[in-house]
């Protein structure tokens, strides 16, 4: 079942006084969800029946290109406020 094109839901918040939008799809082909976060930079992570987030692209440009973008604490905190357990980048 292919995720919506329109997000299930969208939560705003300033975060450090910078507009943060995470968008929420309840249905994808791959994970029990999905969320798209945006600030500055965009972050999406796929969602499992455990509350795990998979880190699975951003915009982010790393200084290592074989390393995994450090997540930011602003970001981290906001995922667990949206009821994830655990990140995995």
């Amino acid at each position: 079942m292919p995720r919506t094109q329109t997000p299930d839901r969208i939560k705003r918040e300033k975060v450090e006084g910078v507009e943060t939008k995470a968008f929420i799809y309840h249905s994808d082909p791959d994970y029990s969800s999905r969320i798209e976060v945006e600030r500055e930079e965009r972050w999406e992570f796929g969602i499992d029946g455990e509350a795990v987030a998979t880190l699975l692209s951003t915009s982010v440009v790393a200084d290592d290109l074989l390393a995994e973008p450090e997540l930011p604490e602003w970001l981290i905190e906001s995922l667990l406020g949206l009821g994830i357990e655990e990140i995995e980048a």
